[in-house]
């Protein structure tokens, strides 16, 4: 009898906590922004616009907006009705405040991973289109730079500095590329692809406040697992850091190398 009751109890308690996890989201109900939130599914016709065309509205767009960039969304398929909100929040408004930008004094570029951890993977998300929802099968920020090429190109300026010693056990180099700065950690470029810094000028006159630990600042950021075979998300790494001016600092902080991130595959 008390196997009986210790087995129960045992069920009751896994349900339990199954229940717990497959806990339904609360939900947000944003507006559709047309300088904010773009969308096939309310403009059919993105894909056919030229890029002197996507240029133009990216810079009308620049007007209105005050990150340096937009809301991408594809809808789920399906338009839901007689949803009764008791409020519809302005997705520019949520977005656009520093809960969600990348780490800095500077930047106006929202952290998408931030973005993730605290709207999509936390709430169920509905845009409001009159009487009707669309609820977003995915839903990206992007950036709007650069826009234009060659020398008028507009670029993003507006960048914090990261400042990171040049540790020679962490970071490694190739005499047949000695401008390029390879990590430990960097995956191999002729499968799975590899994070890379490359050299863009020498300097000797910047100042910065904290001078970080490149291996220290990637083994702890979300683009590092030790327990994959893989530790690396070397894409994601690149990407990430592509949103800050980069310095390798030499021989007693009187050397500097600013660096920009990459990615290659072979």
């Amino acid at each position: 009898m008390k196997k009986h009751i210790v087995f129960i109890l045992i069920v009751f308690f896994i349900a339990g906590n199954i229940k717990a996890q497959i806990r339904t989201k609360d939900t947000l109900f944003f507006n559709i922004d047309p300088y904010y939130s773009i969308s096939p599914t309310i403009t059919p016709n993105l894909s056919n616009r030229t890029y002197s065309e996507m240029e133009g509205a990216h810079k009308e767009q620049m007007k209105h907006t005050q990150t340096n960039g937009y809301i991408y969304f594809v809808g789920n398929g399906y338009l839901t009705k007689n949803l009764k909100p008791k409020k519809v929040l302005s997705i520019k408004d949520y977005i656009e405040n520093r809960t969600f930008y990348l780490d800095g004094k500077y930047n106006k570029i929202v952290d998408k991973w931030k973005l993730k951890d605290s709207l999509t993977n936390k709430y169920k998300i509905y845009f409001v289109h009159g009487d009707e929802f669309i609820e977003p099968r995915f839903l990206e920020y992007n950036s709007y730079y650069p826009i234009g090429k060659g020398e008028d190109a507009i670029v993003n300026k507006v960048k914090d500095t990261l400042c990171f010693k040049l540790d020679t056990k962490y970071v490694k180099t190739y005499a047949q590329i000695p401008d390029h700065f390879y990590l430990s950690d960097s995956g191999n470029a002729a499968t799975s692809g590899a994070f890379f810094l490359r050299k863009v000028q020498s300097s000797n006159h910047i100042k910065f406040k904290n001078l970080l630990s490149i291996e220290e600042f990637v083994h702890s950021s979300r683009f590092y697992n030790k327990d994959k075979t893989q530790k690396l998300n070397d894409y994601e790494l690149a990407e990430y850091l592509s949103n800050y001016v980069l310095f390798l600092v030499r021989d007693q902080k009187t050397q500097y190398v600013q660096v920009e991130p990459g990615f290659v595959i072979e």
